[in-house]
């Protein structure tokens, strides 16, 4: 009995986490051996389940390449992290490569001072090193003052900046082996560690993080994200980072919240682009516009996950429902050519109840199960992913070696 109801178990673990895969993998192959035709609805399916989310990851990189060729860009300069709030679907583009943040590292920093207020260690509007904590977040964060941002470096690090950057890093969901050297040495941000910080900070709120983000909206009007006259109907929550290198590098780069009907979080950074601020405030222009196309299909989305649940919820029942009746079945052929005698009686009485806990247990147990199968297939799409990325980083980055490379023999060769 118990063998039957551990096989019934696996073969619904298997059913649940092996299938949606194996559709994704069929329908690629069969993309690229170009053997088979298949229909508009059969490759959005398919394509939704690559996806593993509401996005249509082919659309988003098309948009950005031909963003890439209408600004004149260097594929391997700008990096995008985008963050459509209401499903938490993240997108990057280039998302590994590390930038000099300029005045981005302000975020973070200031970060750490508000939960300094909401823990209760400080008070918003008490004295605070010669201010208030209010008055330097409004110096630091609206007006990007770097007299008093060192000071904050020198309180929040105890002297030394790697203190606070260490401190920072727990705003970023990211493995210690994927930071580069250079974000405790100098500060370098990725776009993928600037839109978790920021995904922290919109999920914090004003509860964790008090006064940050309406600092953050008082920041340059009309400039950066709010550069163009599409974005005027949308409040802006935004740091701009701007600097040029010993080596005559430009970099700049903006991270914010606009506040969409679903708010998106948006990370642009770049470095030698031309019009750069006009590339930043397209940028925004662009994925706003994708995140409002999201919009109208994010009813039908969910309603397509709920199914997907209560579909995943039946099967459960259902299995748990011919575990029970298998048990049943066998305690019955067992019984059925005994003498019911009454303590035979009594004995199958009290099986039938432990039947029952356990038709019970295992129901519970099935669900739980399927819930698991169900998390273990999303996180295995977010790996996939993320791997997808890395590859995209490891060629730019070797692309990047080639053209400095050539560059290099170009200023021998003169």
């Amino acid at each position: 009995m118990r063998k039957k109801i551990v096989s019934l178990l696996l073969t619904l673990v298997f059913i649940c986490g092996a299938a949606l895969p194996a559709y994704a993998d069929e329908a690629d192959m069969a993309r690229v051996e170009g053997g088979l035709e298949i229909s508009q609805e059969y490759a959005d399916e398919v394509r939704a389940m690559r996806n593993g989310g509401i996005f249509d990851d082919e659309e988003l990189e098309k948009m950005m390449e031909e963003f890439i060729t209408a600004h004149k860009l260097k594929k391997e300069n700008i990096s995008i992290g985008f963050v459509y709030t209401a499903t938490g679907d993240t997108w990057y583009y280039n998302p590994d490569t590390w930038y000099y943040p300029g005045s981005m590292y302000k975020i973070p920093l200031m970060m750490l001072l508000a939960e300094q207020v909401s823990s209760g260690m400080l008070t918003q509007d008490g004295p605070f090193e010669g201010m208030t904590v209010s008055q330097y977040e409004e110096y630091i964060l609206t007006y990007s003052n770097n007299d008093y941002a060192h000071r904050m470096r020198a309180y929040l690090g105890e002297g030394d900046d790697k203190v606070w950057r260490k401190a920072a890093q727990a705003y970023a969901n990211m493995p210690e082996d994927s930071y580069n050297p250079d974000y405790m040495d100098y500060s370098y941000f990725s776009a993928r560690y600037l839109t978790e910080v920021l995904t922290t900070l919109y999920n914090g709120g004003e509860e964790r993080f008090p006064n940050i983000i309406p600092c953050m909206k008082k920041a340059n009007p009309n400039h950066y994200f709010a550069l163009s006259s599409q974005m005027a109907d949308y409040e802006i929550a935004q740091k701009y980072g701007s600097f040029i290198d010993n080596n005559n590098r430009n970099w700049n780069g903006t991270a914010g919240i606009i506040y969409t009907p679903n708010p998106i979080i948006l990370t642009v950074l770049t470095l030698d682009a031309p019009s750069y601020e006009k590339v930043i405030g397209d940028a925004a222009v662009m994925m706003t516009e994708y995140a409002l196309k999201v919009d109208e299909n994010l009813e039908s989305y969910r309603q397509a996950q709920a199914e997907k649940e209560e579909a995943a919820r039946r099967e459960a029942e259902r299995a748990a429902q011919e575990a029970a009746a298998a048990a049943e079945a066998e305690a019955g052929q067992q019984t059925g050519a005994q003498t019911s005698s009454p303590a035979q009686q009594t004995q199958r009485t009290e099986r039938k109840l432990d039947l029952k806990r356990l038709a019970l247990i295992l129901g519970i147990g099935a669900v739980l199960l399927v819930a698991v199968v169900i998390g273990l297939y999303a996180a295995g799409e977010k790996r996939r992913k993320r791997e997808r990325y890395e590859e995209y980083r490891r060629r730019f980055e070797r692309e990047l070696q080639q053209e400095q490379e050539r560059e290099r023999r170009r200023q021998q060769e003169e």
